[in-house]
């Protein structure tokens, strides 16, 4: 039998898994809008109110297991790596290497930077800064993690010669000690009233812990979660979606896009108009269908799938890319819209003809600016939206010249 306390042998390298996730970051999309400030941001007293408290690394964990603490997950690595919340995995982001420098600090004595929490309606909450922090000390206490080539054993290996090769089971008992009673203090954030979601998006949306912080539409997921963000992750897994927008991005951009073009079909059919920033328009759809499908969802879906379908036929990934690798986020939202609404007006289209109206489109210059300059104002927006849809039911755009 092994002593408890003695070393374990350092894992083989092929055990460890030191990459970051395989899922791409947001360099594939070109989105200006995302950098949008809110020329109307709301005041943290209006909305929110928070407090400190202080946990107990071994209290963390235990919360984790049981289900208090909920780390918001994001995009499936693996089939059966649904266990987070409403079934969404972020992806690694943290390598092994930060994993292992993180719990020799703690190991070492140093302080433990602080927590967000989100207080939900049944008293759960909801992480939404500390994520990696938390999930290397529940994996570490657990004594396995799980990465991109699936579970892993946790012994410690990019750490000084005292903690190599330790895992929590076989440390001394005095350092389990220090590692269960470290105390990590947290913040906890309390929405209030009707602008209390958008409160907390605003301020996880200025925090920025260690370059790893959540981006827009993964705070999105993780506040609305819901019938609408899990109608967007199901259309995202679309094959043909797939193909065109390349693979699945780690900041979500790809759901952003999808729920960018749900949410302007009311204002290509005249029921709303759209009103910057793009941000707030889409954390607004939402806050209103967050427990329940988009209105006409059955028909979304059909639309949305022949429209991929398509452009897919019709220019495979050069169809969301204007030119070079990227895809263009306006250009993307105004063809899905505008091929979804000419669909939806009765069009009967081939590939061949949704070919041909992209080419009209790109070589039309109000819309060539449409998609390349202050692409959130609304006037741009609804102009973009307006050139498609009537380029994908065969109509002139001689008229719409700069």
């Amino acid at each position: 039998m092994t002593d408890s306390t003695s070393p374990l042998t350092e894992a083989a390298p092929d055990l460890e898994d030191p990459e970051e996730s395989h899922i791409s970051g947001d360099s594939d999309v070109l989105d200006p809008e995302a950098e949008d400030v809110d020329s109307e941001p709301i005041r943290a007293d209006d909305a929110l109110r928070y407090f400190g408290a202080d946990f107990d690394v071994d209290g963390l964990a235990k919360r984790l297991n049981n289900g208090t603490f909920i780390i918001p997950t994001f995009e499936p690595l693996a089939e059966d790596d649904i266990a987070g919340f409403e079934g969404f995995q972020r992806g690694l982001v943290w390598k092994k290497k930060q994993m292992d420098r993180f719990i020799e600090s703690i190991l070492l004595g140093y302080p433990v930077p602080g927590i967000f929490l989100v207080e939900l309606a049944d008293r759960r909450y909801l992480v939404l800064d500390g994520q990696q922090r938390l999930t290397t000390l529940q994996a570490f206490k657990s004594g396995q993690y799980r990465s991109a080539r699936g579970v892993s054993k946790f012994a410690l290996r990019y750490v000084g010669d005292e903690f190599k090769g330790h895992t929590y089971a076989n440390l001394d008992p005095t350092s389990q000690r220090l590692f269960d009673n470290t105390f990590i203090q947290a913040t906890i954030v309390v929405p209030k009233g009707a602008e209390g979601k958008r409160a907390v998006y605003s301020l996880f949306e200025r925090i920025n812990s260690g370059g790893t912080n959540l981006k827009p539409q993964q705070i999105r997921v993780a506040l609305y979660a819901g019938e609408t963000v899990n109608f967007v992750r199901d259309l995202n897994q679309d094959s043909n979606w797939r193909d065109l927008f390349g693979t699945h991005n780690r900041d979500l951009k790809d759901h952003e896009l999808i729920l960018r073009a749900i949410s302007l079909m009311p204002t290509a059919r005249g029921f709303q108009v759209f009103r910057p920033p793009m941000a707030r328009f889409l954390n607004d759809y939402l806050e209103v269908n967050q427990d329940q499908l988009p209105p006409d969802a059955d028909g979304i879906r059909a639309r949305f799938t022949t429209a991929c379908r398509l452009l897919n036929e019709a220019r495979g990934r050069s169809a969301l890319r204007i030119r070079g690798m990227q895809v263009n986020a306006a250009h993307t939202d105004a063809v899905l819209v505008g091929l979804m609404t000419a669909l939806e007006q009765g069009s009967v289209l081939s590939a061949d003809q949704v070919d041909s109206a992209l080419g009209v489109l790109l070589e039309n210059d109000r819309y060539k600016y449409a998609v390349s300059e202050s692409t959130s104002h609304s006037e741009q927006v609804s102009a973009r939206i307006s050139l498609a849809s009537r380029a994908f039911r065969g109509e002139s755009l001689a008229d719409e010249q700069e």
